[in-house]
C-alpha cells in the first residue's frame, strides 16, 4: 500500500511506469466533466467516479482485489479508510472472479482520513474499507481507477 499526496506520490521514484502513467492521468484529467459511475481509459484500465456520503462502519465492508489493483483519489469531502493485510482477516465471501473482489471480515486496526488531493494505491494483500467518517458525515467524491496487473 502506498499512501500520500498525489504529486509527492508521483515524485517518489519507487513507482514502475506503468502506475505512473496512471498518476498522470489523475493528474491531468478534468474529473468535472465526468458523471458518477464507470468510465474507460485504456485496455488495462477504467475508473468508478464515486459518490456517496461517509458513513458509520458497520455500513461499510471489508474487500481486496486479485486482478486489478486499486488507487483511490480523493477529489471532494473526507474519507477515513481503514486498512489491513488479508492474512490478518477471515474470508467473507470467496473471491468472485466477475466482480474481481474477495470480501473479509476484521478489526479496523489502522485507518489513514484522506482528502482532497490524497491517493492511495491498494495491492492484492491490501484490504481496504472506504467510507468512513472522518470528523463527521459528509459527501465524498472520488475516483477509484482500476489498474490491471
Amino acid at each position: 500500500m502506498i499512501i500520500g499526496k498525489l504529486e509527492n506520490v508521483r515524485e517518489m521514484g519507487l513507482i514502475n511506469e506503468k502506475i505512473l502513467s496512471k498518476l498522470e492521468f489523475l493528474k491531468d484529467e478534468d474529473f468535472t466533466q465526468y458523471a458518477a459511475g464507470r468510465h474507460e481509459v485504456a485496455n488495462d484500465s477504467f475508473f468508478f467516479l464515486n459518490e456517496y456520503e461517509t458513513k458509520e462502519e458497520e455500513s461499510c465492508f471489508w474487500e481486496a482485489h486479485r486482478k486489478f489493483l486499486d488507487i483511490h483519489f480523493i477529489l471532494e469531502g473526507q474519507e477515513k479508510i481503514a486498512f489491513d493485510h488479508i492474512d490478518r482477516q477471515q474470508v467473507k465471501e470467496e473471491y468472485d472472479a466477475e466482480k474481481d473482489a474477495i470480501f473479509l471480515e476484521g478489526s479496523i486496526l489502522s485507518e489513514i482520513t484522506m482528502n482532497p488531493g490524497d491517493v492511495m494505491i491498494c495491492f492484492p494483500e491490501d484490504s481496504h474499507m472506504t467510507g468512513l467518517i472522518a470528523q463527521e458525515k459528509q459527501k465524498v467524491r472520488k475516483v477509484v481507477l482500476k489498474v490491471e496487473l
